[in-house]
């Protein structure tokens, strides 16, 4: 029998410890501390959790337990597991954030169990950072706890490491730290729900705003404004103008653009449906453009003065945001231009109001090749590669020059962020096996 049918065979018997390890896990209320508003004072939610995977790694045995945390109240620790032997070129970084997201009031009435209290139903389990992403953290650290307690040797070495502050944005206080303290990392697999796909491609995100000018007046006077009138009553610009109806033009410009550019960018990975295999649960479609909150008005009973769009742009990272930005100035402009109104108080567009930049690993680099030869042997599947819809902290192990790929159980449609979050219990023991082939494959 090989070491993989060896580690296999353990993960497999070892399936109800493993799910009660993320049952555990989901336990610990570790909302995001931004998001909870926790006095500094206070424990950080993620302390908790923390502490516990760093006594479960002494329990397991890790070569080395390095824990480090870098916010003013060091109440946010992250935590690196390490075992092999030290050879760096074949060394290799396992990580996934252990902070949630909270629950709103009005959304916990809708979910059908306790999102704090895990529940095995249906072949899932179901709470609050079940997909996103503890599903995930509990394959990466049983896929090394099989490989130690399986007495496998390694050349390389693995850092399994849980880190903090994801939900939040704010990378400098979780992984980046982690990176800079192992940037010998080869490799690199971030554990997000990816449907045990491959995702070697990832989206870049941008903001934008675009704020339409209009003309307040008591919505008495609206027949004035939005009707002709007899001659030498005044009408239309002279008494209002209604700033959302003038915006509805600009929607209709950004979802035409969705579909031009979906026509326009196409990629073998990212958006086309999967590859080789067209097996892809995050669906085809590469270019996203989300109005995500429109407000104007400054009085109910008064034409709207103004009106904002607040959006974001998911594109491929191989599409600068400069380029977008100009060619959306443009049909802005150009739409501007046929109003006789706009033409003479033309829209206010701003962008990029933040960016985010994607990925875009090569599928025959050999750190892809060999996990997806790994997860073939754990799971007898052919490996799908396909692009990440939204954006993770994968970008932070790139740009630091360590190649990286998203790799984890669930997926952000099996409720992330949302209601009755859910991860199916057979994707997270596929995932710890095919990471555990990883290991073998990759460390040696």
């Amino acid at each position: 029998m090989s070491d993989k049918d060896d580690v296999f065979n353990y993960l497999e018997s070892h399936k109800d410890e493993i799910i009660a390890f993320l049952c555990k896990m989901l336990e610990f209320k570790s909302i995001n501390a931004a998001h909870d508003n926790v006095p500094e004072e206070n424990v950080s939610p993620e302390w908790d959790v923390q502490t516990w995977i760093k006594g479960k790694f002494e329990e397991f045995g890790f070569d080395k337990i390095d824990v480090f945390a870098v916010d003013p109240a060091k109440k946010r620790p992250n935590i690196v597991g390490t075992i092999g032997k030290g050879n760096k070129k074949k060394s290799l970084m396992l990580n996934g954030h252990v902070d949630v997201v909270p629950i709103p009031e009005k959304q916990r009435p809708m979910w059908s169990v306790d999102p704090w209290t895990p529940t095995i139903k249906d072949g899932m389990v179901y709470g609050r950072g079940a997909s996103d992403m503890k599903g995930g953290v509990t394959g990466m650290i049983w896929a090394a706890k099989a490989i130690m307690d399986c007495n496998i040797e390694l050349d390389g070495n693995v850092h399994v490491a849980p880190t903090v502050a994801e939900e939040s944005a704010s990378a400098e206080l979780g992984v980046i730290p982690t990176i800079e303290r192992y940037k010998d990392t080869a490799f690199a697999i971030v554990t997000e729900p990816t449907n045990c796909e491959i995702n070697s491609t990832m989206n870049s995100l941008m903001g934008f705003e675009l704020t339409v000018p209009g003309k307040d007046v008591h919505i008495g006077e609206r027949n004035l404004a939005i009707f002709p009138q007899p001659y030498g009553t005044p009408a239309g610009p002279e008494i209002g103008v209604d700033a959302i109806t003038k915006m509805t033009m600009f929607l209709e410009l950004f979802r035409r653009l969705e579909v031009q550019w979906n026509f326009r960018w196409r990629h073998k990975v990212l958006g086309s449906g999967g590859y080789p295999k067209h097996t892809d649960k995050m669906g085809v479609g590469t270019f996203n453009i989300n109005p995500s909150i429109i407000h104007g008005g400054n009085y109910t009973a008064s034409l709207a003065g103004y009106c904002t769009v607040v959006g974001r742009v998911l594109h491929p990272p191989w599409v600068s945001s400069d380029e977008m930005v100009k060619e959306l100035k443009g049909h802005i402009a150009a739409i501007a231009s046929t109003d006789d109104w706009l033409k003479e108080h033309p829209p206010e567009f701003t962008a990029p109001t933040f960016k985010f930049d994607g990925i875009d690993t090569p599928p025959d680099h050999p750190g892809c090749q060999a996990l997806a030869q790994s997860y073939e042997e754990a799971t007898k599947r052919e490996a799908t590669f396909s692009g990440m819809k939204c954006v993770a902290e994968v970008t932070y192990f790139v740009q630091n020059g360590i190649p990286a790929v998203c790799f984890g159980p669930g997926g952000i449609f099996r409720g992330c962020h949302g209601i009755d979050e859910h991860v199916p219990v057979s994707d997270v023991i596929d995932h710890a096996k095919a990471l555990a082939a990883m290991i073998i494959n990759w460390c040696g």
